[in-house]
Protein backbone atom coordinates (compact mmCIF):
# COMPACT_ATOMS: atom_id res chain seq x y z
CA UNK A 1 0.00 0.00 0.00
CA UNK A 2 1.00 3.78 -0.73
CA UNK A 3 0.98 6.87 0.80
CA UNK A 4 -0.68 9.82 0.18
CA UNK A 5 1.08 12.92 0.65
CA UNK A 6 -0.88 16.12 0.56
CA UNK A 7 0.05 19.19 0.35
CA UNK A 8 -3.09 21.74 0.69
CA UNK A 9 -1.25 24.88 1.36
CA UNK A 10 1.53 26.72 -0.32
CA UNK A 11 3.54 30.22 0.64
CA UNK A 12 0.89 30.33 3.20
CA UNK A 13 3.04 30.61 6.63
CA UNK A 14 2.71 32.43 10.59
CA UNK A 15 6.69 31.62 10.59
CA UNK A 16 9.48 32.87 7.91
CA UNK A 17 12.02 30.48 9.13
CA UNK A 18 15.40 31.11 8.24
CA UNK A 19 16.13 27.23 7.20
CA UNK A 20 13.11 27.30 4.75
CA UNK A 21 13.68 25.13 1.82
CA UNK A 22 10.47 26.41 0.26
CA UNK A 23 12.50 30.09 -0.31
CA UNK A 24 14.50 28.08 -2.67
CA UNK A 25 12.15 26.34 -5.06
CA UNK A 26 10.37 27.99 -7.95
CA UNK A 27 6.65 28.87 -6.10
CA UNK A 28 5.03 31.90 -7.08
CA UNK A 29 5.71 34.51 -4.34
CA UNK A 30 3.40 36.73 -2.78
CA UNK A 31 0.42 34.63 -4.12
CA UNK A 32 -0.68 31.42 -1.25
CA UNK A 33 -2.22 28.47 -2.20
CA UNK A 34 -5.27 26.40 -1.24
CA UNK A 35 -6.11 23.44 -2.48
CA UNK A 36 -9.95 23.07 -3.76
CA UNK A 37 -11.50 20.49 -1.44
CA UNK A 38 -14.00 19.44 -4.20
CA UNK A 39 -11.13 19.20 -6.68
CA UNK A 40 -8.85 17.08 -3.87
CA UNK A 41 -12.22 15.00 -3.45
CA UNK A 42 -12.77 13.61 -7.36
CA UNK A 43 -8.65 13.39 -7.40
CA UNK A 44 -8.70 10.91 -3.91
CA UNK A 45 -11.66 8.93 -5.28
CA UNK A 46 -9.50 7.64 -8.27
CA UNK A 47 -7.23 6.49 -5.86
CA UNK A 48 -7.61 3.35 -3.99
CA UNK A 49 -4.45 1.43 -2.68
CA UNK A 50 -3.38 3.90 0.12
CA UNK A 51 -4.42 3.68 3.98
CA UNK A 52 -2.03 6.41 5.06
CA UNK A 53 -2.18 10.31 4.56
CA UNK A 54 0.56 12.66 5.85
CA UNK A 55 -0.97 16.41 5.28
CA UNK A 56 2.22 18.90 4.76
CA UNK A 57 3.76 21.26 2.30
CA UNK A 58 4.93 24.39 1.94
CA UNK A 59 2.87 26.71 4.53
CA UNK A 60 0.87 25.39 7.29
CA UNK A 61 -1.66 23.41 6.62
CA UNK A 62 -4.03 24.91 9.22
CA UNK A 63 -4.16 27.79 7.56
CA UNK A 64 -6.73 26.15 5.00
CA UNK A 65 -9.95 27.58 6.39
CA UNK A 66 -11.42 23.62 4.85
CA UNK A 67 -8.68 21.40 7.14
CA UNK A 68 -11.41 20.06 8.78
CA UNK A 69 -13.03 18.89 5.60
CA UNK A 70 -9.71 18.66 4.05
CA UNK A 71 -9.25 15.85 7.09
CA UNK A 72 -13.03 14.44 6.93
CA UNK A 73 -11.85 13.37 3.42
CA UNK A 74 -10.01 9.89 4.92
CA UNK A 75 -11.90 7.64 6.87
CA UNK A 76 -10.74 4.92 7.80
CA UNK A 77 -7.24 6.17 7.13
CA UNK A 78 -4.11 6.89 9.37
CA UNK A 79 -3.61 10.81 8.93
CA UNK A 80 -1.05 12.56 10.29
CA UNK A 81 -0.67 16.49 10.02
CA UNK A 82 2.48 18.85 9.68
CA UNK A 83 2.53 21.77 12.20
CA UNK A 84 4.70 24.19 13.84
CA UNK A 85 1.87 24.80 16.46
CA UNK A 86 1.87 28.39 16.24
CA UNK A 87 -1.59 27.87 15.88
CA UNK A 88 -4.19 26.11 18.15
CA UNK A 89 -7.54 24.24 16.37
CA UNK A 90 -9.82 21.29 16.38
CA UNK A 91 -7.63 18.75 14.06
CA UNK A 92 -10.39 15.60 15.34
CA UNK A 93 -9.63 13.08 12.60
CA UNK A 94 -6.24 12.88 12.67
CA UNK A 95 -3.79 10.32 14.53
CA UNK A 96 -0.50 11.36 14.55
CA UNK A 97 0.53 15.04 15.20
CA UNK A 98 4.16 16.20 13.85
CA UNK A 99 4.97 19.22 15.80
CA UNK A 100 8.04 21.64 14.13
CA UNK A 101 10.36 22.73 16.83
CA UNK A 102 14.21 23.92 17.06
CA UNK A 103 14.26 24.35 21.16
CA UNK A 104 11.60 24.22 23.95
CA UNK A 105 12.88 27.78 25.00
CA UNK A 106 10.27 30.36 22.45
CA UNK A 107 12.33 32.93 22.37
CA UNK A 108 15.30 30.86 21.09
CA UNK A 109 12.98 28.72 18.57
CA UNK A 110 11.58 32.22 17.62
CA UNK A 111 15.13 33.21 16.46
CA UNK A 112 15.15 30.46 13.45
CA UNK A 113 11.41 30.45 13.04
CA UNK A 114 10.44 34.39 13.23
CA UNK A 115 6.36 33.49 13.47
CA UNK A 116 4.37 36.55 13.76
CA UNK A 117 2.44 34.45 16.80
CA UNK A 118 3.94 32.97 19.32
CA UNK A 119 3.00 30.74 21.87
CA UNK A 120 5.31 28.18 24.36
CA UNK A 121 5.19 24.44 24.00
CA UNK A 122 4.15 23.22 27.03
CA UNK A 123 0.70 25.40 26.29
CA UNK A 124 0.73 23.28 22.39
CA UNK A 125 1.10 20.39 24.33
CA UNK A 126 -1.16 20.90 26.89
CA UNK A 127 -4.10 21.70 23.72
CA UNK A 128 -3.06 18.82 21.67
CA UNK A 129 -2.44 16.05 23.94
CA UNK A 130 -5.99 15.07 24.65
CA UNK A 131 -6.65 15.27 21.19
CA UNK A 132 -4.45 13.22 19.15
CA UNK A 133 -3.18 9.31 19.81
CA UNK A 134 0.37 9.80 18.41
CA UNK A 135 2.69 13.06 18.81
CA UNK A 136 6.05 13.29 17.23
CA UNK A 137 8.52 16.30 17.60
CA UNK A 138 10.63 17.03 14.41
CA UNK A 139 13.74 19.29 15.59
CA UNK A 140 16.56 20.10 13.14
CA UNK A 141 19.93 20.11 14.51
CA UNK A 142 20.95 24.03 14.17
CA UNK A 143 23.97 25.63 16.03
CA UNK A 144 22.37 28.00 18.46
CA UNK A 145 19.30 25.71 19.29
CA UNK A 146 19.94 21.89 19.72
CA UNK A 147 23.32 21.34 18.86
CA UNK A 148 24.90 18.82 21.79
CA UNK A 149 24.13 15.32 23.35
CA UNK A 150 23.48 17.48 26.52
CA UNK A 151 20.83 20.07 24.87
CA UNK A 152 19.11 17.04 23.30
CA UNK A 153 19.04 15.74 27.04
CA UNK A 154 17.49 18.69 28.27
CA UNK A 155 15.01 19.15 25.49
CA UNK A 156 14.00 15.31 26.13
CA UNK A 157 14.06 15.22 29.55
CA UNK A 158 11.73 18.25 29.45
CA UNK A 159 9.08 16.93 27.77
CA UNK A 160 9.43 12.76 27.10
CA UNK A 161 6.46 12.12 29.28
CA UNK A 162 4.22 14.18 26.38
CA UNK A 163 5.66 13.16 23.13
CA UNK A 164 5.51 10.09 21.55
CA UNK A 165 9.18 10.40 19.08
CA UNK A 166 11.50 12.85 19.26
CA UNK A 167 13.13 13.27 15.62
CA UNK A 168 15.74 14.65 14.46
CA UNK A 169 17.52 16.04 11.18
CA UNK A 170 20.07 17.47 9.92
CA UNK A 171 19.76 20.91 7.47
CA UNK A 172 18.13 19.62 4.18
CA UNK A 173 21.13 19.00 1.96
CA UNK A 174 19.88 20.44 -0.91
CA UNK A 175 18.76 23.95 0.65
CA UNK A 176 21.90 26.45 0.88
CA UNK A 177 19.99 28.16 3.55
CA UNK A 178 21.91 28.52 7.19
CA UNK A 179 24.49 26.54 6.27
CA UNK A 180 26.94 28.13 8.83
CA UNK A 181 24.55 26.65 11.53
CA UNK A 182 24.95 23.32 10.68
CA UNK A 183 25.00 20.31 13.10
CA UNK A 184 25.83 17.02 11.93
CA UNK A 185 24.79 13.71 13.59
CA UNK A 186 26.05 12.86 17.42
CA UNK A 187 25.48 9.84 19.20
CA UNK A 188 22.28 10.29 21.86
CA UNK A 189 20.67 7.21 23.48
CA UNK A 190 16.91 7.17 24.28
CA UNK A 191 13.90 5.15 23.87
CA UNK A 192 12.11 7.89 22.10
CA UNK A 193 15.06 9.48 19.86
CA UNK A 194 15.08 8.96 16.33
CA UNK A 195 17.75 10.12 13.69
CA UNK A 196 16.21 11.21 10.51
CA UNK A 197 18.39 10.01 7.40
CA UNK A 198 15.75 10.04 4.92
CA UNK A 199 16.13 13.56 4.94
CA UNK A 200 14.60 15.62 1.52
CA UNK A 201 14.74 12.43 -0.17
CA UNK A 202 11.36 11.22 -1.65
CA UNK A 203 11.76 8.79 -3.91
CA UNK A 204 9.62 6.31 -1.13
CA UNK A 205 6.40 4.76 -2.81
CA UNK A 206 3.86 7.36 -2.78
CA UNK A 207 0.91 9.71 -4.15
CA UNK A 208 2.16 13.30 -3.94
CA UNK A 209 -1.14 15.40 -4.55
CA UNK A 210 -0.29 19.61 -4.34
CA UNK A 211 -2.23 22.94 -4.35
CA UNK A 212 -3.89 21.61 -7.72
CA UNK A 213 -5.53 18.52 -6.96
CA UNK A 214 -3.14 16.86 -9.58
CA UNK A 215 -1.37 14.07 -8.71
CA UNK A 216 2.80 13.82 -9.39
CA UNK A 217 5.56 11.67 -9.11
CA UNK A 218 7.07 14.06 -6.08
CA UNK A 219 7.82 16.87 -4.49
CA UNK A 220 9.18 19.18 -7.39
CA UNK A 221 6.25 19.92 -8.97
Amino acid sequence: MKRLYLVPVRDACPADCTFCYMKERETDKGKPQFIDISKLEKTISGIKDFDEVEITGGGDSLLHKSIKGIIGLFPNKYIKLYTEGFMLKDISGIDELNLSRVHWNSETNNNFYRSRLQNNLDEVLDFYRPKVYRIRMQTILLKGAIDSPEKMREFVGRHEDKFDVFMFRELFPGCSLEKDKFVSYFDFSHPKVVFDRTLDNYSRDLYFIGTDSEVHNDFQY
